[in-house]
């Protein structure tokens, strides 16, 4: 009878300790082939990242300005306004790149610094290998290395500086979060 009172509290002690260990897991951002981000969750579930649009008069606004379509490249200008009320010191935006297929090609990453309240700066990114007639989809995918107001790399929740950013629709380019 021992034996089996034993064995049947060790079982309990083991299903116990597999259940704290799973709860104790954090939950882990990934981003599928697609660019779409998706949030695996400690208890073996996932959901689709949704991400909230913001007021742009309260937040940094990006704008695609300008697009250069070449046979086998695509480049682009953008435009980064600060209407945060606090300087941005960092903020590096990730693109996923989606060709016609639906594949994501690329996922080049931009850099602002040094924007002031009310402020903006311009930069220009180039994607050599496919021309922006090829792409189906630029899609602003991550903003995680971002220093501004409290927010830094080692404080930011997840997805909390992409949150900051409200993506300007183009009618050049099909560019959406």
């Amino acid at each position: 009878f021992m034996k089996h009172l034993t064995l049947i509290a060790l079982i309990v002690l083991l299903g116990f300790g597999a259940c704290v260990q799973a709860a104790s897991e954090p939950d882990l951002g990934a981003v599928t082939r697609d660019g779409r981000q998706v949030l695996l969750k400690s208890d073996h579930t996932w959901d689709f990242v949704q991400f909230e649009e913001g007021d742009p008069s309260t937040s940094a606004v990006l704008t695609v300005t300008r697009v250069w379509d070449m046979q086998d490249a695509c480049k682009l200008q953008f435009r980064l306004q600060n209407n945060l009320g606090y300087k941005i010191h960092a903020l590096v935006p990730r693109f996923a790149i989606v060709n016609k297929e639906g594949i994501v090609y690329d996922n080049p990453s931009i850099s602002f610094t040094s924007i002031m309240p009310t402020k903006n700066k311009y930069t220009e990114i180039q994607i050599s290998g496919v021309g922006c007639h090829a792409m189906s989809q630029v899609k602003l995918i991550d903003a995680a290395r971002c220093r501004m107001g409290e927010l830094d790399q080692w404080n930011e929740k997840e997805g909390e500086c992409l949150s900051h950013i409200y993506l300007e629709p183009s009618e050049e380019i099909n560019i959406s979060k």
